[in-house]
């Protein structure tokens, strides 16, 4: 039984184990939505007049394309700045994004949220577990 908690691998691929590990839960997780929605459909009887939709018809267009330009300019800043700066800029802009308002209170809540959760992440790993950060 020790053994099945020990991984025997070389040091230099260490770091592929936790992406296969998640790869691993998303297709299982999909594979179960997938197979869920097809037996729904069958119960239902609609399962011939199958139309996929990725978005729902109203779906929030600023929202969308803004969390993905933020997070082409923070994949883009990220070597040039640093992880805290960087970090800190990213939470607060995307805090504000879904927040929705700009306003005293909801400035004030998104940089209390990207500054906590920034700090609390560069300690814990960075600092506690040394882990690099980019």
């Amino acid at each position: 039984m020790k053994d099945f908690f020990t991984l025997d691998m070389s040091y230099s691929t260490y770091h592929l184990v936790f992406p296969r590990i998640i790869w691993s839960i998303l297709i299982l997780i999909g594979a179960v939505l997938l197979l869920s929605n097809l037996i729904k459909r069958t119960k239902e009887g609609r399962l011939t007049n199958f139309h996929f939709r990725f978005f729902t018809e109203n779906y929030d267009k600023v929202k969308f394309y803004g969390t993905i330009v933020l997070l082409v300019v923070y994949a883009a800043i990220l070597e040039r700045i640093g992880f805290v700066p960087a970090s800190i800029i990213f939470m607060l802009l995307i805090t504000l994004l879904y927040i929705g308002n700009i306003r005293r209170k909801s400035i004030i809540i998104s940089i209390t949220n990207s500054l906590a959760t920034t700090i609390v992440v560069w300690y814990v790993f960075g600092q506690l577990f040394d882990i690099t950060l980019p």
